[in-house]
């Protein structure tokens, strides 16, 4: 049993690095041609399709038909696991713009290739330079590209919420745009914080109601 883990988790880690060497130096190079950065996000996208593929990992999206695709919104959900962002980037037709702390810009690759499809990375202890990137940001949301935050700004340990972080309701109120709440649920049991392996399974992207204007 122990070597079967092992054996899985290299696995998981070969397969990864494999699919972000070469999809990510893709997304680099696209970027210098695509002024909105549509076209590395959907190479973004078949990433996070190909990850969640080759570890068995299946989505159900629930309720998401009053979503007009054409049109930007501000999307804002949980986050519990490292499978979020690639399960809403596989799951919504939209292109999303990702609010992510500055530290991941750093990764090597990863961060660059991120940068490249427009993840939008703040350093949250300057304020400042952060609603200046925000700012910046505002101007570049429209026909369907859309932020998407993460409430409480960062993975919990099990599944339980924290506290939600305000930036996401600011920006929609900046911006004019109506805010999309979605619920995560599956993604904490399937590849848990600090966890190696990716466990196969179903994540859950479930949204009710209609879009909360201001």
């Amino acid at each position: 049993m122990v070597l079967k883990d092992a054996l899985m988790d290299l696995w998981a880690a070969l397969t990864t690095s494999f699919y972000t060497l070469i999809l990510g130096s893709i997304i680099i190079l696209t970027a210098f041609f695509s002024k909105t950065g549509r076209t590395p996000y959907m190479i973004g996208r078949f990433w996070a399709w190909i990850i969640m593929k080759t570890n068995r990992v299946r989505l159900r999206v629930q309720g998401l038909e009053k979503i007009v695709k054409h049109r930007s919104y501000v999307f804002i959900s949980n986050h519990s696991s490292n499978l979020d962002p690639l399960a809403v980037a596989w799951g919504l037709s939209h292109t999303l713009r990702f609010i992510g702390k500055r530290s991941l810009e750093k990764i090597p690759l990863f961060g660059w290739a991120a940068r490249r499809a427009s993840v939008i990375f703040i350093d949250r202890s300057d304020s400042p330079k952060a609603i200046a990137k925000i700012n910046k940001v505002i101007k570049e949301i429209k026909d369907g590209i859309s932020p998407y935050f993460f409430a409480e700004g960062t993975r919990n340990w099990d599944g339980q919420l924290l506290s939600f972080k305000k930036g996401g309701v600011v920006f929609a109120l900046k911006a004019r745009l109506p805010i999309v709440p979605i619920t995560i649920l599956g993604s904490n049991k399937l590849f848990p914080k600090k966890a190696l392996r990716i466990k196969s399974g179903v994540i859950d992207i479930y949204y009710k109601g209609t879009p909360l204007r201001f």
